[in-house]
């Protein structure tokens, strides 16, 4: 309600419709970052009042959360999920390829972004730690364990390939060096299935 006892219609624009809003948020971070993110501005840019938006946030943080869960969420090609999991190489291959797609770079330079003010501030962004750590290791520990991988490599494998992954994606967007981080993806990939040859699948 404003002042005189109207309902605000920027407030009304996404009534029902949250996802539709988050969608708009999400736009305008990928655009503008996160690095002067403010509240307010955001709110006007999307056409809701900034009591609307934290209605529906909260704050800051979760905000960011729930946009790097909607990021993440358009990221994971389908073949990356437990159901799919016949031929490691060829699911982290299809990985790549999308990641290597420009308007996926720039959603992960926003998540960087948000990953270091996270590190910096970890008790302000559990939730965004959470989702750009612990979701992705279980897809893909769930991946290698049905490749074979023994239980007690699991977690360790995971945590490698997680990392080789976003290491070279911060390579090319700091260089734009694609041929040759690309190069070095497929040693990875090569290398990993020499250890996945000598796993026994589970039956």
């Amino acid at each position: 309600m404003t002042g005189t006892g109207r309902i605000d219609g920027r407030t009304l624009r996404y009534a029902g419709r949250r996802d539709e809003l988050l969608d708009a948020v999400t736009a305008y971070v990928i655009e503008n970052g996160v690095a002067e993110l403010s509240m307010r501005p955001l709110a006007k840019s999307v056409g809701v009042s900034h009591a609307s938006l934290l209605h529906h946030f909260g704050s800051k943080e979760n905000l960011l959360a729930e946009v790097i869960e909607r990021m993440r969420g358009e990221s994971i090609p389908v073949e990356l999920t437990a159901e799919n999991l016949d031929n490691p190489m060829e699911i982290l291959r299809t990985w790549w390829q999308v990641r290597m797609q420009p308007a996926q770079l720039s959603r992960f330079r926003v998540m960087l972004e948000i990953y270091v003010q996270a590190v910096l501030k970890p008790d302000q962004n559990p939730r965004f730690l959470d989702r750009f750590v612990g979701q992705w290791l279980t897809v893909l520990e769930s991946g290698l364990r049905a490749a074979g991988c023994p239980d007690a490599e699991v977690s360790a494998r995971a945590t490698l390939v997680l990392a080789q992954v976003r290491g070279l994606t911060l390579d090319l967007l700091a260089t734009g060096d694609r041929d040759r981080v690309n190069r070095a993806f497929e040693t990875y990939v090569d290398a990993l299935a020499v250890t996945v040859a000598g796993w026994s699948r589970p039956s």
